[in-house]
């Protein structure tokens, strides 16, 4: 029997449609050097894996485990839970087992019954994590109260916070932990050895500051008017960077820390001011630390010359941890960004709006792209153009923040 529908609308099909194409795009990129052969799926009996590699393991549970939570929402409506969640799964098997028998052909990928099972694994996470977040049981629901004792109701907040997470994940990639002391000192190292690896760095000082200001402020728009969340803001960013040390290859810099502490004085400085202002300084500190980053020149690699532009979008991205950090790093912001213009717009507003800006972070990002053909280490790369629109346009397009029943505040 078919659960009750609802004919509340949802962006999820739309959405797990769009990124199971960009799962087929990463799989089968480069489309080119396919080999005629017989054995497409001779992977099913091939011998197990005699090494596993931590940071495989990872890429291919996250890879699956947004489409199968995506998926899951989908037919939350069709179908009954344990149905939603076998149907979900099913489908990130099914496609995972395409792409690995697709891949037998490409000379540059390798075909592995572990990767189909992770990739089933990810996606089975994800249905799950969709009926957890639709019943709200135990330790999820007492998150939700919190959150709605402290936030503004409606799914625009939740958006919100949900580019703060995205920061907090983008910091902590590639997501490998370790407790041994190598790494712990190697992670510190900067921070008592002068001149390690370079000189005192201020643009990345300035870019820190800005950042972690932007973020306390952005999170403050997204508060109840009675809650002053700066508090708990700081110590979210200050857990980060204390996790941080544990991550495998990651330095604790010193412009991090004394940055990170700026940010969070500026945060409190404004923590009073109206909602506009703070919405302004946000969004301005936002784009300001995003630019610094991108100008600033690649460290701890060997100088090679200057790049041209790579017009192919995700090459390179979708294979590593490094890749997957990167593809955070440059949507969170723009999310962000787009949440508070999309807070600020009044409705009749909002589609002239959000053209408008889109050009405009069109414009932004070609012209750092552009520039970055000069700065030694860095790549120019039309990804990162389609990542910063594709998170400005998400409040937009989904027209969440404008749903009946949610909070609104304009400029």
């Amino acid at each position: 029997m078919l659960a009750q529908k609802n004919n509340a609308p949802s962006a999820s099909p739309m959405l797990a449609v769009v990124y199971a194409l960009l799962i087929v795009y990463g799989s089968l990129y480069p489309f080119s050097g396919w080999l005629p052969t017989e054995g497409m799926l001779a992977f099913l009996t091939a011998p197990w894996p005699r090494y596993i590699i931590r940071s495989d393991l990872i890429i291919n549970f996250l890879a699956y485990l947004p489409l199968g939570l995506l998926a899951a929402r989908a037919v939350r409506y069709r179908l009954r839970p344990v149905a939603a969640v076998i149907a979900a799964t099913a489908l990130c098997l099914l496609l995972s087992l395409a792409m690995e028998s697709l891949q037998a052909l490409l000379p540059e990928r390798v075909s592995s019954l572990f990767d189909l099972l992770l990739n089933g694994l990810g996606g089975l996470g994800g249905a799950l994590l969709a009926g957890l977040v639709a019943s709200l049981p135990g330790p999820l629901r007492w998150l939700a109260a919190l959150r709605h004792e402290w936030f503004l109701p409606g799914r625009a907040m939740d958006l919100g916070l949900a580019a703060i997470g995205l920061w907090a994940l983008s910091q902590l990639s590639p997501l490998l932990l370790s407790l041994d002391t190598d790494t712990l000192r190697r992670a510190l190292l900067p921070l008592w050895t002068p001149g390690f690896p370079t000189l005192f760095n201020w643009p990345q000082l300035a870019a820190n500051t800005c950042i972690i200001a932007g973020l306390g402020l952005f999170g403050a728009m997204l508060a109840r008017p009675e809650k002053n969340n700066s508090w708990p803001f700081a110590g979210l960013f200050i857990a980060v960077l204390l996790v941080k040390i544990l991550v495998v290859g990651r330095y604790l810099m010193l412009e991090t820390v004394i940055g990170a502490a700026m940010g969070i004085a500026l945060m409190f400085a404004l923590h009073s001011a109206n909602r506009p202002l703070r919405s302004i300084v946000s969004g301005l500190a936002l784009l300001a630390g995003f630019a610094l980053i991108e100008l600033e020149p690649a460290t701890g690699v060997i100088f090679r010359p200057p790049q041209p532009f790579n017009w192919i979008p995700f090459h390179g991205q979708m294979h590593n941890l490094a890749g997957f950090s990167g593809i955070l790093s440059l949507f969170w912001p723009f999310l962000a960004l787009g949440c508070l213009a999309a807070f600020a717009t009044k409705p009749a507003k909002r589609r002239p709006m959000a053209w408008l800006g889109g050009v405009l972070v069109l414009a932004f990002l070609f012209a750092l792209e552009w520039q970055q053909q000069t700065i030694p280490g860095r790549n120019a790369d039309i990804t990162d153009i389609l990542l910063a629109l594709a998170g400005w346009t998400l409040p937009w397009w989904s027209r969440i923040h404008s749903a009946r029943g949610e909070h609104e505040w304009t400029a």
